[in-house]
Parts: C-alpha cells; sequence; structure tokens
C-alpha cells in the first residue's frame, strides 16, 4: 500500500467521477489494479491527481478489449466445427 506524499494532490473518488464521466466501481478497480495511484482511507479511495491526469492521456479503445486468436488453430484453418469443409 503506498502512503500519503504531501506535494501531490488528492482528489476524492466523487469528484472523480464527476470529472471523468466513470462509474465509481470502475475508479475503484482502477485503484484495486494500479492503473491509477491512490490510497483507501476506511471504506473511500483517493487518487492523485497527477496519476489520473496520466491515465487520462493514454489512447484507449472504446469498449470491451478483443479476444485473441490462437495462433495454430488460425494459420491451419482447423476448427472443431463439423460443417467447417476445411476441417
Amino acid at each position: 500500500m503506498q502512503g500519503i506524499s504531501g506535494t501531490r494532490t488528492l482528489l476524492p473518488t466523487v469528484a472523480v467521477c464527476q470529472r471523468t464521466g466513470f462509474s465509481r466501481g470502475y475508479i475503484q478497480r482502477l485503484l484495486k489494479s494500479g492503473r491509477i495511484e491512490g490510497v483507501k482511507l476506511g471504506h473511500d479511495w483517493l487518487m492523485y491527481e497527477d496519476s489520473l491526469a496520466a491515465f487520462l492521456a493514454q489512447p484507449r479503445q472504446r469498449g470491451r478489449p478483443k479476444r485473441q486468436r490462437n495462433s495454430s488453430t488460425a494459420q491451419s484453418g482447423a476448427t472443431n466445427d463439423p460443417h467447417n469443409e476445411n476441417a
């Protein structure tokens, strides 16, 4: 767990939700996974403003991450589908 730094500005979750439009749950997942730096005080999270700015500056694609294709199946064209002519 990271401690509180005296030179960095801390923002409460409510302020971050209003500023970014992200849900409280999403903000908490970002904090728990370490993608945004912050500290937990009781039930509430406080995040560092510079860490939030760095996260928001990163280019991201909207939506769910695309599933990785299995390279051996993709290269051979083989599937478990009995109706597939290539199998």
